[in-house]
């Protein structure tokens, strides 16, 4: 306790402010704006009152895995403290983000105040983090623990061993979220390797993981007969993969997965199989869908602003399009022009950033990111967990103007300057789609 006292004392005024001022916003918008469930927070909520009124993950009575069970459980264990209340997720989400802005100033421990204080900033008042704490959604707990494992091995040059198991722990946790984090603890031996770091260190990340992992995969396979993390992968790898693929979620499926299909585990299966068949009979689509996934994984923040202010959510008669046209200009605006700044001075920044751990590590979590999702689908939920990462990156590069940029050499500068031309060229067609077509 007087170890974390001192660290509050040590803080500038300045990052206190807007530490205060960040969960003030998160906690008021929490408050002031409650929405009903839908979609997917209706999902959640209803494996959380399960797990907390029955001690079973089960769906009408039946053991399922098709959810991760990560954050159904989280919710749960605040239902079973709390009783049925949505709103007290939400506001324990809301203060769980509003840490987020200090973990990046501590990330940068050796840069000058005002870059770290700017980072800070950037996340305390970045309107899609505000608005994902108001969802019964992962996205906020999962970026917690993300940027949370991230500080962990960034600073881990004096931890002991038991340090990394723990460590582990928290991809462990992760993985149990969204199963995206096993890539990234796959190919964090790629960042070690070039930092020229102990390799023994990963290995006990590793095993920490496993705690977690290995018992719920044991559940699965006894109750469900389905060896894995949860029996959704195969559906998830056939809506990228089908002939009505578009590169984003859609429900437009073959119908002969799911006939004469006993279990979720079957269906799993099936549509595994059928998505790997498609790839392998289609290779020239695999590749345009992907460019159409990576196109979706990098586009607005539509999807997070139909959540927060559409009255039409739920309505499957109209178009995404046209509920994202019917928005007002100023939430559209407010909530996307933070986020394209962010992006593209975030990729300038991460280009010259001078610290090579955090850069290395951020690069495994970006290539996990890209791997999982050219694989699967993108969309605009699946871009969040990376932004609190190019805040830090678009922080360093505002304060180093214009030797962030000039000082780069000419195939980075070139490099930079396509993936930004190619992010506007996105913006702007997805722009046409919604209000021209």
């Amino acid at each position: 306790m007087n170890a974390v006292l001192s660290l509050f004392r040590d803080l500038p005024r300045s990052l206190l402010l807007i530490l205060a001022l960040g969960a003030v916003l998160r906690v008021g918008v929490v408050l002031l704006h409650e929405q009903p469930l839908v979609s997917d927070e209706r999902d959640y909520d209803r494996l959380a009152v399960s797990i907390a009124t029955t001690g079973s993950y089960s769906e009408n009575g039946l053991p399922t895995a098709y959810r991760p069970v990560g954050y159904p459980a989280f919710v749960g264990f605040v239902y079973f403290l709390a009783g049925h209340k949505p709103v007290v997720v939400k506001l324990f989400q809301a203060l769980l983000d509003a840490t987020v802005p200090l973990m990046l100033f501590l990330l940068l421990p050796v840069f000058e105040r005002r870059t770290r204080i700017l980072a800070a900033a950037f996340w305390a008042f970045y309107p899609p983090a505000v608005l994902y704490a108001n969802l019964l959604l992962s996205e906020s707990v999962f970026t917690f623990l993300l940027v949370l494992a991230t500080l962990l091995l960034v600073r881990s040059d004096q931890f002991k061993v038991w340090a990394f198991l723990l460590i582990g722990v928290l991809f462990g946790v992760m993985a149990l979220i969204k199963g995206v984090a096993l890539i990234v603890l796959l190919l964090l031996p790629l960042a070690y390797l070039a930092l020229r770091q102990p390799l023994r260190r990963v290995l006990w990340v590793g095993l920490g993981a496993l705690l977690l992992v290995i018992p719920w995969t044991v559940r699965n396979s006894v109750t469900l007969g389905y060896v894995g993390l949860s029996t959704n992968v195969g559906m998830d790898l056939l809506i990228g993969n089908n002939p009505n693929a578009n590169g984003s979620y859609t429900s437009q499926i073959p119908d002969e997965i799911f006939q004469g299909a006993t279990s979720e585990a079957e269906t799993n299966d099936r549509a595994f199989r059928y998505a790997v068949h498609y790839i392998i009979e289609k290779p020239g689509m695999f590749v345009v869908n992907g460019i159409r996934k990576a196109a979706h994984l990098v586009e607005s923040e539509g999807g997070i602003l139909i959540w927060s202010f559409s009255g039409s959510r739920e309505d499957s008669s109209m178009r995404y399009a046209n509920r994202y046209a019917s928005l007002p200009v100023s939430a559209v605006l407010g909530v996307n022009l933070p986020y394209f700044i962010l992006l593209m001075a975030g990729i300038l920044g991460l280009l010259g950033f001078p610290e090579p751990r955090l850069r290395w590590l951020f690069l495994v979590v970006l290539a996990a990111w890209l791997l999982i999702h050219l694989l699967f689908f993108g969309g605009s939920r699946m871009h969040f967990p990376l932004m609190p990462f190019f805040a830090l990156f678009a922080a360093w590069w505002f304060v180093n103007l214009p030797g962030s940029f000039t000082g780069l050499s000419a195939s980075r500068k070139t490099f930079g300057l396509v993936v930004v031309a190619g992010l506007v060229a996105v913006w702007a067609f997805e722009a046409v789609l919604i209000y021209l077509v």
